[in-house]
């Protein structure tokens, strides 16, 4: 019967979202739209809003589960939930870190052995490899939560990553040119020997002229020598149409003209999002998940897809990150509670000794929980990219990070709209905040580290704003 009911709900649930498409409430087309002209809500992925209890019932444990680890018996067990893959999350409260310790030293005696261990503001992480599985350790120092993630054993996060110092490292911001959202969000980092590290990509549009903006990005930068850029890391902040779309399309397009090295994304399993509030994820159209799928399938089968988790640390060459947020850490609420952006990373970045959060879409579920977890002393940072293209983020949160330059990944008409949130009004007024730079304006690009020029570019920018493009740097007199 809770089966048949289950169905039921879940049949439900998908026409209820099928309807909400079809009369334009989610706030975003499956197909191109002309470009908005006033409002950006129209053409922006679904905008999710505080909910203060979930709407699905925490999952208890399975019958049956996926691995046969030791059973962890301190603290209180609030249950299991399987992810995406084959990831089993179980979760307890009330532990103590002798607890932590104890359970590692248990799988070490099983014939575990530790790939790698991390420390975060008190709260503690290990992973853990058998032959054919990993076991993610997480342990929070503030609120005695404890994780246990195992899953069948994959590309690993590569703790170091030697290079040759070859070239200065940039920062670009990239101004799409879809029609199909007001908005998406593409960051490219050159690194120090030449390679690439690449946040997200954008939207896409339908001539893939953002493809082809990519590629000539890259081969810009790149060495003169290199016969192909080298993307070290191409990371995936969550699943949304403006975030996978350009890789979409560069994929389809330009598979053979890069060498990529690694992916990183941790996705949602795809019951949820058949019902979530972004079930059109799940469609044909080139900027979806299903193509995601597909080209990673078709081209990219040899290139390692790291699933990241909380407390993960690796590197792409002279870059540096902490995973300090993953979709796991939301359980028992999904996807289903907050939306889609609930399972945006938060991840922190060193580069050429400044410090960059990743914010993607962050919503805010996921902020609570990291508000409870962290402090400034580790969410503190330089660059701070505002979360959901500035419809996302909290005042709590971003004086936590107390940033000296704001990334703003929006359409340029939008600029107004953003800055009369109260989170990014907040920013205006910081003393400490030198600059705003939005993509909307213009592609830009940085040399790291980052030192404007006092006077020598808008601090905060207007929809009149123009950044000159790359060979100039922003902010910079011309070498």
């Amino acid at each position: 019967m809770k089966a048949l009911w289950a169905k039921i709900t879940a049949s439900f649930l998908a026409i209820l979202a099928f309807f909400t498409g079809l009369f334009g409430l989610n706030k975003k087309p499956a197909e191109p739209q002309p470009e908005p002209t006033t409002v950006i809500e129209q053409t922006t992925e679904p905008v999710t809003e505080p909910i203060s209890e979930p709407t699905t019932e925490p999952q208890t444990e399975p019958e049956e589960t996926w691995f046969d680890l030791p059973a962890f018996t301190a603290g209180e067990a609030i249950g299991m939930y399987q992810s995406s893959g084959t990831t089993e999350i179980k979760r307890y409260e009330n532990v103590a870190i002798n607890d932590f310790s104890s359970y590692q030293n248990e799988l070490l005696s099983k014939g575990f052995s530790l790939y790698d261990t991390n420390e975060i503001e008190g709260n503690r992480f290990a992973t853990l490899l058998s032959d054919s599985l990993s076991v993610h350790l997480s342990w929070f120092a503030r609120t005695g939560t404890f994780r246990i993630i195992s899953e069948e054993r994959g590309a690993l996060c590569p703790v170091t990553d030697p290079y040759k110092q070859k070239c200065a490292s940039l920062l670009t911001g990239m101004k799409g040119s879809t029609v199909v959202a007001a908005e998406g969000m593409g960051y490219i980092m050159r690194l120090a020997d030449g390679s690439f590290c690449i946040i997200d990509g954008g939207m896409g549009d339908p001539d893939h002229a953002d493809a082809d903006q990519l590629m000539e990005i890259l081969n810009a930068q790149k060495p003169a020598e290199a016969e192909k850029p080298v993307i070290a890391a191409w990371i995936f902040t969550h699943l949304h149409g403006d975030h996978i779309g350009t890789f979409n399309c560069f994929s389809l397009d330009h598979h053979d003209d890069v060498v990529i090295e690694r992916l990183y994304f941790n996705f949602p399993k795809e019951e949820e999002v058949a019902v979530s509030d972004s079930p059109y994820m799940l469609d044909d159209t080139i900027y979806r998940y299903t193509q995601f799928k597909k080209n990673l399938a078709s081209f990219y089968s040899d290139v390692p897809v790291v699933k990241l988790h909380s407390g993960d640390r690796f590197a792409a060459r002279n870059a540096a990150f902490e995973v300090l947020y993953a979709y796991d850490d939301l359980y028992p609420q999904t996807i289903l509670d907050g939306g889609m952006n609930e399972c945006s990373l938060l991840l922190k970045m060193s580069l050429e000794g400044q410090t960059f959060l990743w914010t993607g879409d962050f919503a805010f579920h996921a902020t609570d929980l990291v508000l409870q977890e962290y402090t400034g002393e580790t969410l503190g940072s330089d660059f701070l990219q505002l979360a959901h293209h500035g419809m996302n983020g909290t005042v709590a949160l971003y004086s936590a990070v107390d940033p000296t330059y704001g990334l703003l990944p929006v359409w340029h008409g939008g600029i107004e709209l953003m800055l009369g949130k109260e989170q990014n009004q907040w920013l205006v007024d910081s003393e400490k905040m030198r600059q705003l730079i939005v993509t909307g304006c213009g592609t830009w690009t940085v040399k790291l580290p980052y030192e404007p020029l006092p006077g020598s570019f808008d601090r905060i920018p207007t929809e009149e704003t123009v950044y000159p493009a790359y060979p100039s740097l922003l902010g910079v007199i011309d070498e």
